[in-house]
């Protein structure tokens, strides 16, 4: 007998039921069992309506003089600037409620189609919707920053309904409008006004209320800085809403999107923008919400200064395509950051890129820790470098290169002769190096040591300007480098204090080593056959300076140090862009020198005195070896002790020089016909 298509269905069903309502009553217990404690979580764990009130605070920085950097706004509701309901636009409530939560009069703070909805995108892969305003609040008060999950969205529907029965529907619109985000850092409607139109909230025009109203619904794609018109068009789906609902006429509708909507930038005065954000990254995220006052350790009056000078400096150098600056100051005892410029402008193109702590190539700026590594090992100022092509097989050496031939440490240092340097790093060892750059702090150097090659001495390992100049603090402070540090203290608005843990100072090199390769950087004649007269470094007072020039010459270094600054500066391209042959010495030097002479102020800077241990004698000028009777003589400097003990063998009795049989290639390639 043929059934009917009804008596299939219920014949599937009944079937259904007999074989596997076991299994229908596994699964559906748990979710009974998970629907009961709710209902009792709901009912029984009442909600504290003091977890609303509000307690962030913003955050003003200051120097180390006590004058205003910056302030930065409250994440979250500030309560310095709390707007009551009755003081809010009644348009912006109003479209706040019709475009994000109509029934939010009436609903007990879940909406049940919107939890359905949920449930159903996140099973087939989609977005979460449906939460009404309430369950909005719980999340800005619990789930803000988790991941959008169900079991996110279920805690944030159970907080929902506990803030419903503790609170009435007023308290949590106000609660909502000064809680929620509205893009670049503003929180609250009041901090959005200011921030956009440099207005209080009772000052806007409908047309600025109802813009400001829709933004928390997608702060980036509906930001008023980058995406106006995209702002513009959904306020005017959300005003043609709230007409077609009855709550304001289309006339004031109209009127509203034909007013000229002029959106500013009214941002806090920042006097040093790198420098505040790099402060507020460091600062504990309870410190940071909180706000308060933090003490700083840089130098206004010198930032200024400095800042000014930064934007002469590419201005003189645009037309040879450099078009970005940056500049660092830390004092050289606690290396604490006095002025940190990351770029020549905030506003302008890139501008918001701090240079000081992203990582480049530093050029030739990584030499004297292969000179230091190489005379912890023994050697001295006076030891000899290979400036020749030949100097190493794995070292590629691009045509048309300077050969110096055989130079000392002391001249190939100074005056940054690629070859001697490779020379150096080929002798004493790679992984010396890696870990003598670690120790320092300057580079982690996460690779091993075919990564970086012997063109580690040439700058192949990227590094921070900001950790390159602290670094070279071992030069001055008996072979230490400390960690870079901005906080004084932090004092939260409850009088709690917080400062950052003090890092231990690392020592790089001896106090001999440290002193020896100081005074080879800060040797003007050593630098000489290398760069010439009147150099940027040529100061009323002595210095350690290097600089450092990458390939491609889009980024330019240079570094000074004293006992009482160490100054680190960088010049060039932020996109990669080559300059027209711009070197260290022209672009970056320069900022060293002009920042050396503003803190000098007319009272010489200093460098260490010379150790004890350190003794000055008497060397062949060619060889480095102790000086036979024909020998031209110089003098340098040792570690007592240390002294060379070989006797000159390079010149004959009759006062001419013999090479070693090493030079054989440097000689034929500069045109010799004998290695005289």
């Amino acid at each position: 007998m043929t059934r009917s298509p009804l008596a299939r269905i219920l014949r599937a069903l009944y079937t259904a039921w007999r074989y596997g309502r076991w299994g229908l009553v596994a699964l559906l217990l748990p979710l009974a069992i998970a629907v009961q404690l709710s209902i009792v979580l709901v009912l029984a764990w009442r909600f504290d309506p003091d977890d609303l009130i509000a307690t962030s605070e913003p955050l003003v920085l200051l120097d180390l003089r006590g004058e205003q950097i910056a302030v930065l706004p409250a994440q979250g509701a500030d309560r310095t600037r709390w707007t009551h309901l009755g003081e809010l636009p009644a348009l912006a409530v109003s479209a706040v409620i019709e475009s994000e939560d109509q029934g939010f009069w009436s609903h007990g703070g879940v909406d049940g189609a919107g939890i359905a909805r949920a449930v159903w995108l996140d099973l087939h892969g989609g977005r979460f919707g449906g939460s009404t305003l309430t369950m909005q609040l719980a999340r800005m008060l619990a789930t803000a920053g988790e991941a959008r999950s169900l079991s996110a969205k279920l805690r944030e529907s159970l907080l929902a309904l506990r803030i419903e029965r503790a609170v009435d529907k007023r308290t949590i619109l106000e609660q909502w409008m000064n809680r929620a985000y509205f893009g670049n850092g503003a929180y609250g409607f009041a901090a959005a006004a200011q921030l956009y139109f440099g207005k209080p909230p009772s000052g806007l025009s409908d047309a600025e209320a109802a813009l400001l109203a829709v933004i928390p619904r997608a702060p980036s794609a509906y930001d008023p800085w980058k995406h106006p018109e995209a702002a513009l068009r959904r306020r005017d789906r959300v005003l043609a809403m709230l007409v077609d609902r009855g709550v304001i006429t289309d006339d004031r509708a109209t009127a509203a999107r034909v007013t000229h909507v002029e959106i500013g930038r009214f941002r806090p005065q920042d006097e040093a923008p790198h420098f505040t954000r790099w402060i507020a990254e460091q600062l504990p995220d309870e410190v940071r919400r909180a706000g308060g006052t933090v003490r700083t350790t840089l130098d206004l009056r010198l930032q200024r200064t400095l800042q000014h000078r930064v934007s002469e400096q590419v201005a003189a150098l645009h037309r040879r395509n450099l078009d970005q600056a940056g500049l660092l100051v830390l004092d050289t005892q606690t290396t604490e950051v006095r002025v940190m410029i990351g770029s020549v402008a905030w506003d302008g193109p890139g501008g918001q890129i701090n240079i000081t702590t992203r990582r480049r190539h530093p050029g030739s700026a990584l030499k004297p820790f292969v000179y230091g590594a190489a005379i912890e090992r023994g050697d001295s100022p006076a030891t000899i470098a290979w400036d020749t092509r030949d100097t190493a097989d794995d070292y590629f050496a691009p045509s048309g290169s300077i050969e110096h031939g055989p130079v000392r440490y002391r001249e190939a240092l100074a005056s940054s002769y690629n070859f001697a340097a490779v020379d150096v790093l080929q002798k004493i060892g790679i992984p010396s190096v890696m870990s003598v750059l670690r120790t320092a702090g300057v580079a982690e150097l996460a690779g091993a040591p075919d990564d970086y090659g012997l063109r580690l001495a040439l700058g192949a390992a990227k590094v921070r300007l900001i950790d390159l100049a602290a670094g070279y603090g071992f030069l001055v402070k008996d072979g230490f480098a400390g960690a870079p540090r901005g906080i004084a203290v932090a004092v939260m608005p409850d009088g709690a204090r917080w400062s950052p843990a003090r890092r231990s100072e690392r020592r790089v090199f001896s106090p001999e080593t440290s002193w020896l390769v100081m005074d080879m950087l800060a040797d003007p004649e050593a630098r000489r056959p290398g760069f010439g007269m009147e150099l940027p470094f040529d100061l009323p007072f002595r210095i350690a300076a290097k600089t450092g020039t990458a390939r491609g010459f889009a980024d330019t270094w240079a570094i000074g140090a004293t006992r009482e600054v160490i100054v680190g500066a960088w010049a060039g391209t932020f996109d990669g862009t080559a300059t027209q042959g711009i070197v260290g010495m022209d672009a970056a030097a320069p900022l060293v020198r002009d920042a050396m002479l503003a803190i000098a102020d007319g009272t010489p800077l200093t460098l260490p005195p010379r150790p004890s241990e350190i003794e000055e004698i008497e060397l062949c000028a060619k060889s480095g070896l102790m000086p036979g009777p024909r020998c031209p003589r110089i003098t340098d400097y040792v570690v007592r002790g240390h002294a060379p003990i070989p006797a000159d063998t390079w010149y004959d009795a009759d006062g001419n020089v013999h090479y070693p049989a090493r030079a054989a290639g440097w000689l034929r390639r500069r045109g010799s016909l004998s290695r005289r």
